[in-house]
């Protein structure tokens, strides 16, 4: 593709933030079983955006699909009622939607987006054909180009009618100039689209216009805006306000000079001083109109229209049009114009939120990590001999300072909402019940809750497995549920809070829970059982089901029953040094509970060493660190190692054994105990000697160490400390699963 990256990047971003939005409105309509008038607003906004952008890019299919879509709308929008095409309607949309998404899945592998999007453009046609005989009232067909376009001409007669008659009444009133310069953020990229966007509202009022410069498709269009304005010069005869609130609503508009012309200013371009041959009552509006008319017919076909969303709208996921976000982002800079219809002001639109690069992101919170290091070294590596360092010590302290507020505050910039990931959930939900057969109603807790950026990738993929068992293994069809006495419609709760430095989320239903016998059969027949069943408790039963290659459905089908699924949910979750768990009653439900850390890159712990290697356990997990007695340790009678501390007894877990450390202290007299906390179970460990508490930036592991030994098990990652040394970082959840 002969594209332009950062343009490109920007349309990507955009059409994902809209199609969020669009598949946000359709849900909560179909729960009412159809579309309000703001929603069918908004719907008729967003394919509209959709299709301009698509155009400018040259997306031809995109802006075609899109271009239908608008027709149906349109429809829709001037009153025809789909009636019993409203489901047929909600699954085209769908439909459309996701076509939409596999398109941009493509252009972020760097492919074209060559779908074919005929069988869906066939299927809108039909509905089209059904919403326009259904009121049985003749009319003009939503065929190719009528839809949106025919609004503006239909509205044209009304409007030569209506100006030539208030001409007649106050021939004394003249048509006005204006030029205005509009400047967008600097940072806000495709300038030639957003100006596209005004030119197309301005196409939709009795104005007449020219523009600089001339061909927004230009391959310097952009680069030109950016550093000259996009200059419109408008000639009305009405009031300037208008047109002011079409400029200050248009998004990542940073500034608007509006300013007034004499009639004999040499500046107006010809085509606005061109008068039409028409009834000399009616001639100024009938101008104004034709010239709007052929505006439309040579700007590329209506695109641009609405700017897409900034993207708070998106993270909120509330559906506010781009007009209600521009506004209230400018403050409400819509002052009036001065009197007599002349003005001359200046308005600035203040944008509050910018697009950023994740790999930027990424890589200043690398930098702040070796900031963190340098410090260490820094620090740790001063020598004054036994010269007085107060102002070294103050230096020190002030810089420690610094360095942790700007962590804090590029953490918060990685932070979002879960809600961009809660309501895709939504989706899979809608799409499963229908096919299963099945009524399952979403709630969703928390989705405001915020974690880092690199938690909700790697979150994804565990909820999406956990709802689809959920959908697929746990909610009883409605003919079930109502034998036992419980509501037709099932119920899957979504929900996510902070605990401390932690995120729990939790996906818990109300079908009929896990069948434990039905478990432990598997477990037999697979040879995973690793203990006594006598000695298994209910939970270390329920989380069989995530070991590899277990599955109890007995039919494969497309969503589940190929046992591939929980092992991965446990598996990612591993990785960013969370934990699953699962409990289950019976007849009542299952819930699952994962715990997740809520940054990924600094923390704070404590070091300590087994022999030559050193050791860094992260200070939340820590409960206390003794010198133990002899006296306290002893085995169980199945021959495992336990501490008792304060009357209660703990599995003990010997890091030299563990890690097969060969020069490590073996007498507990000589060592230490720390005892640590899991979302398992609480549990000791023994080691040689602590060396204190620090802040350490988390690193991988490197991908060479899984080759080179057999089991990680019990290490999250490693840090560089300041004086050069490399730590191991415990993964406290996964050595509990090894007591």
């Amino acid at each position: 593709m002969n594209v332009d990256e950062s343009m490109l990047d920007a349309y990507i971003y955009e059409t994902q933030q809209l199609l969020e939005a669009l598949e946000n409105t359709l849900l909560a309509g179909e729960s009412g079983h159809r579309l309000d008038a703001d929603q069918i607003n908004e719907i008729f906004r967003v394919v509209h955006t959709i299709k301009g952008a698509s155009a400018m890019m040259e997306f031809e299919e995109l802006a075609t699909l899109s271009h239908k879509l608008e027709d149906m709308f349109a429809l829709i929008r001037d009153g025809k009622d789909p009636g019993a095409a409203w489901p047929a309607l909600f699954d085209t949309m769908f439909a459309a939607v996701s076509f939409y998404n596999a398109e941009m899945a493509k252009l972020l592998d760097k492919q074209p987006p060559n779908g074919d999007s005929l069988p869906l453009r066939e299927r809108i046609e039909e509905l089209v054909r059904l919403i326009s005989g259904d009121n049985g009232e003749a009319g003009p067909q939503p065929d190719e180009k009528s839809a949106p376009e025919g609004e503006a001409e239909s509205a044209a007669p009304e409007a030569v009618a209506g100006e030539g008659k208030e001409k007649a009444e106050e021939p004394e009133t003249e048509d006005a100039y204006y030029k205005a310069v509009v400047f967008f953020e600097k940072e806000s990229q495709m300038e030639n689209l957003r100006a596209f966007g005004i030119v197309q509202e301005l196409e939709k009022m009795d104005v007449r216009f020219a523009f600089k410069p001339a061909d927004l498709n230009a391959k310097d269009a952009a680069e030109e805006i950016a550093q000259n304005g996009f200059v419109l010069y408008v000639r009305t005869g009405g009031s300037i306000d208008e047109i002011k609130s079409v400029l200050d609503e248009t998004l990542f508009v940073r500034s608007v000079e509006l300013t007034p012309l004499s009639e004999d200013c040499g500046e107006i371009p010809d085509e606005l001083r061109a008068k039409d041959e028409a009834p000399a009552a009616a001639a100024p509006a009938a101008a104004g109109a034709g010239e709007a008319a052929a505006q439309e017919d040579s700007g590329g076909n209506g695109n641009g229209g609405e700017s897409a969303p900034q993207p708070s709208g998106a993270a909120d996921g509330n559906g506010a049009t781009a007009g209600q976000q521009a506004s209230g982002a400018a403050g409400g800079n819509g002052s009036a114009a001065q009197s007599g219809g002349m003005a001359s002001f200046e308005t600035i639109a203040k944008q509050n939120f910018i697009s950023v690069s994740v790999n930027k992101l990424d890589s200043l919170l690398n930098i702040v990590g070796e900031i963190v290091t340098a410090q260490s070294m820094v620090i740790n590596n001063a020598d004054f001999g036994d010269r007085p360092h107060e102002s070294f010590d103050m230096a020190a302290q002030q810089l420690h300072s610094l360095i942790n507020e700007l962590q804090d505050i590029v953490m918060s910039i990685r932070m979002i909402p879960m809600s961009t990931l809660f309501q895709k959930m939504r989706r899979l939900v809608r799409d499963m019940s229908r096919r299963f057969g099945k009524q399952i109603q979403l709630e969703i807790i928390g989705e405001e809750t915020e974690v880092d950026k690199n938690v909700i990738d790697y979150l994804s993929d565990p909820l999406l497995h956990i709802i689809r068992n959920s959908v697929d293994h746990g909610i009883e069809k409605p003919e079930v549920r109502r034998a036992l006495g419980k509501p037709e419609t099932g119920k899957i709760v979504l929900e996510a809070k902070m605990t401390g430095s932690d995120v729990v989320v939790t996906i818990s239903d109300d079908g009929a829970g896990l069948n434990k016998e039905k478990i432990l059969q598997k477990a037999r027949d697979k040879g995973l059982l690793t203990k006594p069943e006598s000695e298994m408790t209910d939970r270390e039963i329920y989380n069989l089901i995530f070991l590899p290659g277990f599955s109890t459905k007995d039919e494969v089908t497309e969503y589940s029953g190929r046992g591939v699924g929980m092992d991965v949910v446990r598996k990612n979750i591993a990785y960013i040094g969370g934990a699953v768990t699962v409990d289950s009653a019976p007849g009542k439900g299952t819930t699952h509970t994962i715990r997740i850390p809520l940054t990924l890159t600094i923390v704070d712990g404590m070091k300590f060493n087994v022999g030559k290697m050193n050791f860094i356990v992260p200070t939340v997990n820590v409960l206390s660190a003794i010198k133990p007695s002899p006296d306290d340790v002893f085995r169980d009678p199945e021959g495992n190692e336990m501490m008792m501390i304060l009357g209660k007894v703990y599995p003990l877990i010997r890091l030299s054994e563990f890690f097969n450390i060969h020069d490590a202290v073996t007498e507990i007299a000589d060592g230490m105990v720390m005892h640590l906390s899991s979302d398992e179970r609480d549990f000791c460990i023994f080691f040689d000697q602590l060396d204190g508490e620090y802040q350490v930036v988390v690193k991988k592991l490197p991908g060479y160490l899984e080759k080179c030994s057999s089991s990680l098990k019990g290490i999250g990652g490693c840090a560089i400390l300041g004086d050069g040394s490399i730590n191991l970082i415990v993964d406290v959840n996964g050595l509990a699963a090894e007591c």
